[in-house]
């Protein structure tokens, strides 16, 4: 229903010359230097899955950061072979939110509820907003880059 707040989902053209093994093997790499470990490996797809959490110290300024989980699947339709993707940052997501939570907290310590409710807006849309803006203009370039050099 409102998954569409945590989830990026879209699809890329494949060249008619490029072969199912090509298109998964430049996602494989992709995922590789995006530093996602890579979960399941199908005959027509490819996930990943990287919680937050399992290396929070490290400085990751990659295009598919705030994503904790995703897969990459071909799919044949009438106008030829297309590469289709679902990401989930739902992780990122909850961060954000205790980010928001604790905004909300010294917002009501310093104005009230309202304060603290607006506090909390503007610093969710900053923390969260801001990734999902990135990630919008970053990975779909990303990864039809990454087929496309195939």
């Amino acid at each position: 229903m409102l998954d569409f707040i945590w989830h990026l989902r879209g699809s890329t053209a494949l060249a008619g010359s490029c072969t199912n093994d090509a298109a998964l093997n430049a996602v494989t790499a992709l995922l590789k230097k995006q530093r996602k470990p890579i979960v399941e490996f199908g005959v027509n797809s490819i996930a990943f899955n990287d919680p937050l959490w399992s290396n929070p110290f490290s400085m990751n300024h990659s295009s598919m950061v705030i994503y904790d989980r995703g897969r990459f699947w071909i799919e044949q339709t009438l106008n030829g072979p297309r590469l289709r993707y679902e990401l989930r940052s739902l992780h990122g997501m909850v961060f954000c939110l205790f980010g928001a939570l604790t905004a909300l907290l010294f917002g009501l310590a310093s104005g009230g509820f309202i304060w603290g409710l607006e506090v909390a807006a503007i610093a969710f849309a900053w923390l969260y907003g801001m990734n999902v803006l990135l990630a919008l203009a970053r990975v779909p370039s990303a990864i039809r880059r990454a087929v496309r050099s195939t």
